[in-house]
């Protein structure tokens, strides 16, 4: 016999996205959101989820209904969704408020066409970001974002020559920013292994415990796979979070399966890394997890699982 999990899963607790939105409003105000809605007989609105336009037009109108965000997205890049976005920088302010700090620098790896997570750290909170990032398409699309928004004196779109690269071509490049510390890294990591057979058809999911999520895959494969998949990624961070333990604060990944958690930890605690503390991001039927571990004294045990 299973036996029936009662917890409740909600978002973070200053997350704007925890009271639903009234998407009938949204599609009175935003001409091109109304497009992709559809009409019930109840004259109230519903959201196909499947379809990948939809997607887009929905995050499109989230970013500026609340926050004054113009954003646009690469043709067949990932279009990512805005709740568990704002749940990771929620996470990251939980852990840098102790610090009492006047201004903060980050560093968001694979910031992708939207540039999202430095787009809203800098409208937000007005956070220094550099967005690393290879894709050439996915750069332009990024650096116009930034441009949109004036947010040039706040976000600055690095590219990356050396796609097995994490921080190494940044700090040693010629980028006056390259010469400043940070405060924290994130990254949403490539989720499936490209070495895989099928690595789409990957299960990661307990149907009996949490159902299958409602939104449609979006994202090129070099946004979606890497060799070794998420957990390959998160240990390149970790080895070169070693070689630049002094540039960088706190150092943080997503995790989009909840397995892949205990290896991370195994992984920082083989290399005597014992700073370190874990999350879980809630948001509708989708659960992600994150990962912190520091170099410095600054304690990282606090209770952001919310």
């Amino acid at each position: 016999m299973s036996r029936r999990n009662n917890k409740k899963f909600v978002m973070h607790p200053r997350n704007v996205l925890r009271t639903a939105p009234d998407y009938t409003k949204l599609a009175i105000k935003y001409k091109d959101f109304r497009q992709v809605c559809q009409l019930e007989l109840n004259g109230k609105v519903s959201i196909n989820f499947r379809n990948e336009r939809t997607l887009r037009e929905l995050t499109k109108m989230l970013l500026l209904e609340y926050f004054g965000l113009h954003v646009d997205f690469a043709p067949g890049s990932l279009v990512p969704t805005l709740a568990l976005r704002l749940n990771y920088i929620l996470w990251l302010e939980d852990l840098l408020a102790p610090l009492k700090l006047a201004a903060v620098k980050g560093i968001d790896i694979g910031c992708g066409s939207s540039c999202i997570y430095s787009l809203l750290a800098a409208k937000k909170n007005q956070w220094k970001m550099v967005a690393l990032e290879s894709k050439r398409e996915n750069i332009e699309y990024a650096r116009e974002n930034v441009k949109r928004n004036e947010l040039q004196h706040l976000v600055e779109v690095f590219e990356q020559p050396d796609k097995q690269s994490i921080f190494k071509s940044f700090f040693e490049s010629s980028s006056e920013l390259a010469k400043e510390q940070f405060h924290f890294c994130l990254c949403n990591p490539p989720f499936f292994d490209s070495n895989a057979k099928n690595p789409f058809d990957a299960n990661t999911r307990n149907p009996e415990r949490r159902p299958a999520p409602s939104n449609v895959r979006t994202g090129t494969d070099e946004e979606l796979t890497c060799a070794g998949g998420e957990v390959s990624f998160v240990q390149r961070i970790v080895d070169e979070s070693e070689a630049f333990k002094e540039r960088v604060l706190i150092f943080t990944s997503m995790l989009g399966v909840k397995a892949n958690v205990p290896k991370i930890l195994d992984y920082l605690r083989e290399r005597q890394i014992s700073n370190v503390c874990t999350t879980e991001f809630h948001q509708g039927h989708t659960t992600r997890w994150a990962v912190a571990w520091s170099f410095q004294q600054t304690s990282l045990q606090i209770d952001t699982a919310k």
